[in-house]
């Protein structure tokens, strides 16, 4: 088990709607602090499912944490249109490798 899973378990519980209408302001800014956090060390699917919940919350938050949950969402699409770019551009460099060992170049 990862070690931020017990971390991930709170955060995702805190994160269901039926969940967050029940926490106080401060303890909803904190979650969102913390999920912002926790996203730079988890999993893919891990991830996911935050990203599920928090575009669940948008609708239903109020204003000033809307703003901080599309920063969220926001920064962890750059991350993956990057991630795949930077896949992508290995999987073109290792195929003109490739390429240059077939043909002798």
């Amino acid at each position: 088990m990862p070690d931020y899973q017990w971390k991930l378990t709170i955060i995702e519980r805190n994160l269901l709607l039926s969940n967050w209408t029940k926490l106080m302001p401060e303890a909803q800014e904190r979650m969102l602090e913390e999920t912002d956090e926790l996203m730079g060390e988890i999993l893919l699917a891990d991830k996911e499912r935050l990203l599920k919940l928090l575009a669940t919350l948008q609708n239903h938050a109020e204003t000033n944490f809307r703003c901080k949950i599309n920063q969220i969402l926001s920064n962890q699409s750059c991350s993956r249109i990057k991630s795949v770019l930077e896949l992508s551009n290995q999987t073109l460099n290792l195929s003109s490798d490739d390429l240059q060992l077939a043909y002798g170049h």
